[in-house]
């Protein structure tokens, strides 16, 4: 029979032993994503700049340490949310002839420009879908589940737009001459 106390001396060993197995696959936390300096005052144009993907977005730059700002003349980038899709669509029906099933889609276009109306980098198109599995019993939950779903994929294309800039921001200044 193992006792508590013949186990607590290798806690601090398994701990040791997983951390760096953890750090020896590659696997690390995400942390903050360090932004060009370009972005650091950025003006972001939507149709809706305080709902959807925009204010994801939003959330993003600043936690990234950028200012987003409102005013053209303070913006050292301008990065414009020029479409935005958000759908719902039956994936199957259940034998009472109800939708026991949808797929959650939803696309952005995006493009970035100086603070001169350069562009630098051409517009970019990002979409994800989700499968949400829908009880017409649990009907309050299942709403709350799909803004839920919805919220997680606009955060997600949020921070897939910022690693879009980011690497074709890199690519612009490797080509510069």
């Amino acid at each position: 029979m193992i006792t508590t106390k013949r186990l607590l001396p290798a806690v601090p060993v398994m701990v040791v032993l997983f951390t760096a197995l953890l750090s020896a696959c590659g696997f690390h936390l995400r942390g903050n994503v360090e932004l060009p300096p370009i972005l650091k005052v950025t003006l972001l144009q939507s149709r809706d700049l305080w709902g959807g993907i925009a204010a994801a977005l939003r959330t993003e730059l600043e936690s990234a340490g950028a200012r987003v700002t409102t005013k053209s003349d303070e913006a050292t980038a301008v990065l414009k949310l020029t479409g935005e899709r958000s759908q719902r669509r039956v994936l199957s029906v259940g034998t009472g002839g109800t939708a026991s099933e949808y797929e959650l889609f939803e696309e952005v276009t995006f493009a970035v420009y100086d603070n001169e109306g350069r562009e630098l980098l051409k517009p970019q198109t990002l979409n994800l879908t989700r499968d949400l599995v829908f009880n017409e019993n649990q009907l309050l939950g299942k709403v709350s589940e799909s803004d839920e779903l919805r919220e997680q994929m606009r955060r997600t294309l949020a921070r897939q737009i910022i690693t879009r800039i980011l690497t074709g921001l890199q690519a612009h200044e490797s080509a510069a001459p």
